[in-house]
């Protein structure tokens, strides 16, 4: 009983991510799941990058060459998620956001720079670079 009212408590603590997250979840529809650390992530082969909303984590699906460029994937997005668990109903505005306009400035601002520019560009912004820290990610 005690766990069913901390798994509710922390679901209502991350609301609005966790509706982000459970839409986008209806929307792809992912082929495939695993669990990481007691969280489920979710792969799919249409979905263009990765996000990390509440409880859920959906990733684009690799081929098995990138498999352990997927794990870094995974614990990036993990350290997202306890973010979120952290900020709770804040998540969306001081992580989620700045991550979300951090992308898009750099597909649009960078998309002459090469990949590893860009890439060593987008995780040196603070929210990623926390994310990579509580995801054990050593960029």
């Amino acid at each position: 009983m005690l766990k069913i009212l901390k798994e509710t408590a922390l679901y209502l603590w991350q609301l609005p991510q966790n509706i982000v997250g459970l839409m986008l979840l209806l929307y792809y529809k992912p082929d495939a799941s695993m669990d990481y650390k007691g969280t489920k992530v979710y792969f799919d082969g249409k979905f263009p990058s990765g996000i990390s909303l509440g409880r859920y984590i959906i990733l684009k699906r690799m081929p098995r060459a990138d498999f352990d460029f997927a794990w870094i994937d995974i614990r990036h997005e993990y350290g997202h998620h306890r973010q979120s668990l952290y900020l709770g109903p804040l998540y969306l505005l001081l992580i989620g956001l700045p991550s979300l306009l951090g992308n898009i400035y750099d597909r649009v601002a960078h998309k002459d720079w090469p990949y590893y520019k860009s890439y060593e560009w987008y995780y040196s912004q603070p929210w990623e670079h926390w994310a990579d820290k509580l995801g054990g990610v050593n960029r």
